[in-house]
């Protein structure tokens, strides 16, 4: 990864993000302003890559959306083991009034609205762009107009679940902003802002087909290519590092895993089901699943199971940002209690392998990964797990609880536990429990659980932390909003 990590840090340098209205300062010699960065096709590279390099800030999936304060309010962490003046141990307790907790929700909303804006400015000079400026032409162009797109949406979509009841009530909470330079953007209802994510997602799946998807470049989506960048023959495109490490990068897979993920917001679960299905049949010119699980015995050393990630972000900094939370010693500590995230399930390799005893309970070993070894810069945002429990849901919407338990069976087995029958074990009853509860232990420092018991309409607290019943599953809009 360090040979993408010199490029894509180069690129960036190149690159000075500010509001929204003025995106590119005219800087001196190391930098470019706007005119000059869209004068050559490896300029709309440098764009690109530095919205991705900001989505892997700490305000965003660096730690905020990921292991930190969204897991904070999903009733992960002990609130004991953090003082009282700690942000998160406020966000615990769901102050969100307390000015501390309104700067994290704040940063989010600024700066997702702020990488909105610059994909939109990206996508507008890539749509009037001659493809001659392109190394690879028309190939080139498409795939950078439509990871933008992709981009897009899904920002608009994080927004929307953090800022907007699931439910449309009529109500607009959230603007979609599909235009460069944008003064004073409307605000729409959630059935409109889904129908734009919607529409951005299928043109992006549409440009990217030929990217990805392709005999001759479907084995980009091998595990040790997309995610390690290893394997390359010599005359592969792939060599080129801008077409390399596909799942750090919106490519097919990933725009249809998110398709999935938002019909299945929608409760549209067949929808979702049909592009989860694709993505969990997909295989390479060999015949093998391009998208599959780590040996459960290989998680100690593979521990964010890059195997099945279908889209991940990046923090060259990661270990040493998150080190300190899992350090005897420091007054603020993230420990989990063992039996609420992962169960008594012994056999699990999820608590065996990606834990280790701190204080009372037990901290996530998923980021305390030396940058000398595979994965150490990783953020999960979608992984095959989660097109499994889909699936699952798909079935249990139409009352069949056999398949649905088979569904999730797939992956605990995928995780040590070898005995799974919950083919025979979940029915109408205790479905939605059984579901929460197995992706609480797959999801840990994920970011992902506050938004499935938003969207199954399950307090946190169910799993045995101690919270208010009134759970606030709606952020308010920041005073200062930054559009």
């Amino acid at each position: 990864m360090k040979n993408i990590y010199s490029f894509i840090l180069f690129l960036a340098s190149m690159l000075t993000f500010t509001s929204c209205n003025d995106w590119l300062d005219v800087a001196p010699s190391n930098q470019v302003n706007e005119e000059q960065l869209f004068e050559s096709g490896e300029g709309f590279r440098n764009a690109l890559n530095g919205i991705y390099l900001n989505l892997g800030d700490g305000s965003l999936y660096g730690r905020n959306q990921t292991w930190g304060f969204m897991d904070a309010i999903a009733q992960y962490y002990d609130k004991y083991e953090m003082q009282s003046s700690f942000a998160y141990y406020k966000a615990i307790n769901y102050q969100f009034d307390d000015s501390d907790v309104k700067s994290i929700i704040s940063s989010i909303w600024t700066n997702t609205f702020r990488n909105i804006a610059n994909c939109n400015n990206l996508i507008l000079h890539v749509s009037q762009a001659d493809p001659g400026l392109f190394s690879e032409r028309e190939f080139e162009r498409n795939m950078i107009w439509g990871e933008a797109l992709a981009l897009r949406a899904f920002m608009h979509f994080e927004i929307l679940r953090m800022f907007a009841p699931v439910k449309d009530d009529g109500k607009s909470y959230i603007p979609y902003v599909d235009s460069y330079p944008t003064i004073a953007p409307l605000y729409e209802t959630n059935s409109s802002i889904l129908k734009k994510v919607v529409r951005d997602l299928k043109e992006a799946k549409a440009k990217l087909a030929e990217c990805d998807k392709t005999p001759e470049h479907i084995h980009w989506m091998k595990t040790e290519m997309r995610m390690l960048g290893s394997g390359l023959l010599s005359d592969d495109l792939a060599n080129d590092i801008f077409f390399a490490y596909r799942g750090y990068r919106m490519n097919y897979y990933a725009i249809t895993a998110l398709l999935a993920r938002v019909y299945c917001w929608q409760g549209e679960y067949e929808l979702a089901y049909n592009e989860a299905k694709e993505v969990m049949d997909v295989t390479d010119e060999d015949g093998a699943f391009c998208f599959d699980f780590a040996e459960y015995t290989d998680l100690s050393t593979n521990r964010k199971d890059y195997n099945s990630i279908i889209l991940s972000f990046f923090n060259k900094t990661l270990q040493e940002d998150y080190k300190p939370y899992i350090t005897k010693g420091n007054q603020n500590l993230l420990v989990m209690d063992a039996e609420s995230v992962f169960g008594n399930e012994s056999t699990d390799r999820r608590f065996a392998s990606l834990t280790s005893q701190l204080s009372y309970g037990v901290a996530s070993l998923k980021y305390d990964i030396d940058e000398r070894n595979d994965g150490y810069d990783m953020l999960p945002i979608i992984r095959l797990s989660e097109m499994y429990y889909i699936a699952s849901e798909y079935y249990a919407d139409k009352g069949d609880y056999e398949n649905a338990g088979k569904m999730l069976d797939e992956v605990r087995v995928k995780r040590g536990i070898l005995t799974s029958n919950l083919a025979a074990g979940v029915n109408a009853n205790n479905y939605i429990e059984t579901l929460l509860k197995e992706m609480r232990a797959e999801f840990a420092a994920e970011g992902q659980m506050f938004y499935q018991y938003k969207r199954l309409n399950r307090n946190p607290g169910d799993n045995g932390a101690e919270v208010d019943d009134a759970v606030i599953f709606v952020f308010d809009k920041p005073e200062n909003e930054d559009v």
